[in-house]
């Protein structure tokens, strides 16, 4: 596994926030420009007031870089440098993580794609704060080591493992439908969490983790084989969400938010063995090797360029489309959610981020760094009309990681590791 992250650099540094390297230096270590914005006494009045102090931030630990960052926050203090206090909570899926937010017992969320639109359906008082996680995570169909099962036909009539409601039942649909089977009723889905998944349990025919379950079946527990990567039949995508009223009363910890949850990443990419310890601590990944996580971490954070997490909101309304069009048809929704309802839970998702760019001196990406060269949202939009495979940049098929920063990615100098670099 290739463990570099901005060109060679992997880190060593472990500053306090707001700590700098050199007396007349503008950045951390790991690339936050100081010093840090701290959100007003009446935004936090108002928190306190509301019951919300401290914020709670919901995840999901099984899932690397959205498993890795916001146990960062935490540990690194990027809460307290800008005058906030946050409790990150863990949740093995994303179901019960919503239950929690509409509830008001969350205030911060990351789900995937399934569940946000679960959300939207229900007209959760939720909106996106625009960094979006892992785009092209695997998820993938795995089928025990000694079973004969070779041809997409060969899961007709087979029971199948996997978190219902989740992105996972949705890469299932995927793949199942561009192989000409309908979902409802080739095969038989039983709800079934992670930890179990990875055991593989009796009278299961195959099961759909996400990583890093997959290498921790086929590498260490050696319990399964893959049969299918659902990668090329579904654009995965998840983000982290706010309580609207987060957004409308108190914007700049809204926007403190999305810095924080930028610059964790960044942190992540500068620290990765460090970052890799800290996610080691929750007892849900007792199981995963802390090799596997590391690498996973690496492959996940820092193969593609770090404006991946920028909310290319017509891309995935696109596939969020899909998602509603499907639990609509099985009669799982009593209506049919439409592009731009995703348009509209997106909100000011581009404005959050366009304000953490600006202030990182980053360039907003036209496309999306896992698009392909002459990809675009038509050719995009054409794959999905002809049931034509995706041809994106999956970072775990990457055999190094993409420049940066390249030509045209900083509007302004950056210093990352210690070193300045400039708009080119």
């Amino acid at each position: 596994m290739r463990r570099t992250a901005f060109l060679g650099a992997t880190g060593a540094a472990m500053l306090a926030p707001g700590a700098v390297l050199a007396k007349d230096a503008a950045f951390t270590d790991w690339g936050w420009p100081q010093p840090y914005e701290r959100v007003s006494d009446k935004s936090i009045a108002w928190l306190k007031s509301k019951g919300w102090w401290p914020l709670r931030w919901g995840y999901q630990p099984p899932w690397m870089v959205e498993g890795t960052f916001p146990p960062i926050i935490g540990d690194a203090g990027l809460d307290k440098a800008r005058g906030l206090e946050i409790q990150i909570v863990p949740f093995l899926a994303g179901p019960p993580l919503n239950e929690a937010i509409i509830a008001g017992t969350l205030q911060i969320g990351n789900g995937g794609d399934f569940p946000v639109t679960s959300l939207i359906l229900a007209n959760a008082p939720v909106t996106s704060l625009g960094y979006i996680l892992t785009p092209v995570l695997r998820h993938a169909i795995m089928v025990r080591p000694d079973s004969a099962m070779s041809k997409p036909e060969d899961l007709k009539g087979k029971s199948i493992g996997l978190v219902a409601g989740s992105s996972a039942e949705f890469a299932l649909v995927g793949y199942l439908e561009a192989h000409g089977m309908d979902p409802a009723k080739d095969v038989s889905i039983k709800n079934m969490p992670i930890p179990d998944q990875a055991t593989f349990p009796r009278g299961i025919d195959a099961v759909l983790p996400w990583d890093p379950t997959p290498e921790l079946m086929l590498r260490y527990l050696q319990n399964a084989k893959i049969f299918a990567d659902t990668g090329p039949y579904q654009l995965y995508w998840g983000d982290v969400h706010i309580r609207k009223e987060l957004a409308e009363n108190v914007p700049d910890v809204a926007q403190a938010l999305c810095d924080i949850a930028v610059e964790a990443t960044l942190w992540q990419r500068r620290n990765e063995p460090r970052a890799t310890d800290i996610v080691k601590k929750n007892p849900s990944l007792e199981v995963y090797p802390w090799k596997l996580l590391f690498d996973q971490n690496v492959m996940y954070a820092s193969n593609l360029k770090p404006t991946q997490v920028y909310p290319f909101t017509d891309v995935y309304a696109i596939e969020g489309a899909r998602i509603a069009k499907f639990l609509y048809s099985a009669g799982r929704a009593k209506r049919l959610l439409a592009e731009g309802d995703y348009l509209t839970y997106f909100g000011n998702a581009r404005n959050y981020m366009n304000a953490t760019f600006t202030k990182l001196g980053w360039s907003v990406p036209k496309e999306p760094p896992f698009f392909t060269p002459g990809t675009n949202v038509e050719t995009y939009r054409s794959w999905i009309a002809h049931k034509t495979p995706y041809k994106f940049i999956f970072p775990y098929e990457m055999g190094r990681a993409q420049s940066w920063p390249a030509r045209g990615d900083l509007q302004k100098p950056w210093t990352y590791a210690g070193k300045t670099y400039r708009p080119s």
